[in-house]
């Protein structure tokens, strides 16, 4: 990443944590785009398989069914 491009974070964590848990957010998985970091998300299946949520370069957080529909978008075209 070039320092003014922030990078796509993808992150996992159990299904009963929430983005606003006062937990520190987990190791990232960096990503150049979206679409790189939802193929990812949607293609690979880490250890003890957990709920995904994306950091766009942004800060918009975008959570699994997000994830999702940005996969099914990318398919259909």
């Amino acid at each position: 990443m070039t320092p003014d491009h922030e990078p796509v974070r993808l992150q996992y964590w159990p299904p009963s944590h929430t983005i606003d848990a006062p937990d520190p957010w987990p190791e990232a998985y960096e990503f150049g785009t979206v679409d790189d970091a939802v193929a990812f998300a949607m293609t690979q299946s880490p250890a003890n398989r957990e709920v995904a949520w994306l950091r766009t370069a942004e800060g918009e957080i975008l959570k699994p069914a997000q994830i999702r529909r940005l996969w099914e978008l990318r398919r259909d075209h």
